[in-house]
């Protein structure tokens, strides 16, 4: 089994084309970061190719990847490339948020319904908070929220007198949506841009209590709530869930297409349910599994029964595999976001 300690080890060994002091390895120069090394031997990094060319960093990840898949125990290597300074790509580099006092904002997003998108969206804002950071979870499926549900919330949120909402507080993150703000048994029966105005004034007109991260849950599909997102909050990047089929692999990549055309970067790709979890391991799942054609594949992650139950009842699991799943990409987002 590889772990941590074993991958830096490997990178100190890897010279840094563009040495701050002589002799400085990728891991010296800190160009290597958010490492991760998991159970299934998965390794995981973040690399800033700040000051290369586009073929120097192309070569510097094939001489790392090189490395890695040469050491026992490893049966993957996920690199994701940032940039923050001339001569690197300007397209990874993290904007200015557009919220007051929040650091970073990324929309989790899907082509289709059905991929499991709000659970994964509250366990990976979990796994963020599991690293210390101060995270936020913005509900914007106004005709369906659910994430409510999925953290065991059974309040309302309150305004002050101005009309500011007052995020609720569950599981250690700060949360707002139409499923804490409405008669949870009644339908919203709104126009596009009314819907897409109730994103913007929970996101914007609300106390959050100075956030590294606001994690927005969006709707299935693309439109005017993704639209305003895109174009009114500046988000930092977003991704996108599927599943292995070829159906939600299809509308994940008019997904990915779309925040293309609005310049969201996207952070890569989470499929889910590629697989089953059984009491004898992890079985193949009901949709088949992962077809690895996305890049960056952040996580190929099982249907776990017990997520289900958990999900259910709103004590979200974080245990198991699809939480160490999300605990590693929540680590390669706070290398490829500075968080």
């Amino acid at each position: 089994m590889i772990d941590r300690n074993r991958v830096e080890t490997i990178l100190a060994g890897i010279a840094d084309p563009l040495p701050v002091q002589p002799g400085q390895s990728i891991l010296d120069s800190r160009r290597a970061s958010g490492i991760v090394a998991r159970a299934d031997g998965t390794v995981g990094l973040v690399l800033a190719i700040d000051g290369l060319v586009r073929e120097q960093g192309e070569k510097l990840e094939a001489r790392i990847t090189a490395a890695l898949r040469a050491e026992p125990g490893v049966q993957s290597v996920r690199i994701i490339q940032t940039a923050d300074r001339a001569g690197g790509s300007s397209d990874s580099a993290p904007r200015t948020s557009a919220i007051p006092g929040v650091r970073r904002i990324i929309g989790v997003g899907a082509g289709k319904g059905g991929v499991g998108k709000s659970t994964l969206a509250v366990g990976l804002a979990l796994a963020l908070g599991r690293r210390g950071l101060s995270v936020g979870l913005l509900d914007a499926d106004i005709y369906g929220p659910s994430v409510h549900i999925l953290l065991g919330i059974e309040g309302r949120a309150s305004a002050r007198a101005d009309k500011t909402l007052i995020p609720i507080r569950a599981h250690g993150l700060q949360m707002l949506g139409m499923g804490v703000m409405a008669d949870p048994d009644r339908a919203v029966a709104w126009r596009g841009p009314m819907v897409a105005g109730a994103m913007l004034q929970m996101a914007t007109n609300s106390l959050w209590d100075a956030l590294d991260i606001l994690v927005v849950d969006l709707p299935p599909g693309t439109g005017d709530i993704h639209l305003s997102l895109a174009q009114k909050l500046s988000p930092d990047g977003a991704i996108i869930i599927t599943t292995p089929q070829k159906l939600a692999r299809v509308d994940a990549k008019r997904a990915i297409a779309f925040f293309g055309q609005l310049s969201v970067p996207v952070l890569g790709v989470i499929e889910n349910m590629a697989g089953i979890v059984t009491p004898d391991g992890i079985a193949p799942g009901p949709f088949g599994a992962s077809a690895g054609e996305f890049a960056p594949l952040l996580a190929s992650l099982p249907l776990d029964p017990a997520v289900v139950t958990a999900s259910d009842i709103g004590t979200p699991l974080v245990t198991g595999p699809v939480a160490e799943g999300l605990d590693a990409v929540a680590a390669l987002l706070a290398g490829r976001l500075r968080l």
